[in-house]
C-alpha cells in the first residue's frame, strides 16, 4: 500500500514539475522570441520548480533500502541540495545574458529546463516500473 501511495504522489509531483518546466521554457522562447513577457507562465512554473524539488525528495527516499527515517533524511537532504544545484547552474547560464529582464528570464528558464528533464526521468521511472525499491526486512548482516 505505501507503494502505491509512493507511486501515486511522485507521479502527481512529476507531472507538475514537468508541466511547470515547459511553462518556464516556453516563457523563456516567447520572451526571447516575440519579445513579450508572459507573467502567468512564471506564477505557475515556480510552483513546478517546487514540485521537482519534492519529486526528487520523495524519488530518493524509494530509490534504496534502508530504515525509514534514513530514507526520509536522505530524500530531504538531496531534495535540497537539488535545488541549490539547479539554481546555481541556473544563474551561471543566465549570466550569458544582459543584465535585468534577459537574465532573469534566462535563470528561471534554465531551472525550469532542468526540472522538466528530472520529472520526465521521475515519470518514466513508474512507466518503466523501476521505482520504487521493495522495501524488505533488513536482516542482522545488512545493518
Amino acid at each position: 500500500m505505501a507503494a502505491l501511495v509512493g507511486r501515486v504522489v511522485l507521479g502527481v509531483l512529476a507531472a507538475l514539475a514537468v508541466i511547470g518546466g515547459a511553462m518556464l521554457v516556453v516563457m523563456v522562447v516567447v520572451y526571447f522570441g516575440a519579445s513579450e513577457y508572459l507573467s502567468e507562465l512564471n506564477e505557475f512554473g515556480g510552483w513546478g520548480i517546487l514540485a521537482g524539488m519534492l519529486a526528487l525528495g520523495v524519488y530518493v527516499a524509494g530509490a534504496f533500502r534502508a530504515p525509514l527515517l534514513m530514507r526520509i533524511g536522505a530524500g530531504l537532504g538531496l531534495a535540497g541540495a537539488g535545488y541549490a544545484a539547479t539554481m546555481i547552474v541556473a544563474y551561471l547560464v543566465s549570466l550569458t545574458a544582459d543584465r535585468g529582464g534577459p537574465r532573469g528570464n534566462l535563470e528561471d528558464g534554465t531551472a525550469g529546463f532542468i526540472w522538466l528533464l528530472a520529472g520526465a526521468y521521475f515519470v518514466w521511472c513508474l512507466v518503466k516500473g523501476r521505482w520504487p525499491v521493495e522495501q524488505r526486512e533488513l536482516s542482522a548482516q545488512e545493518r
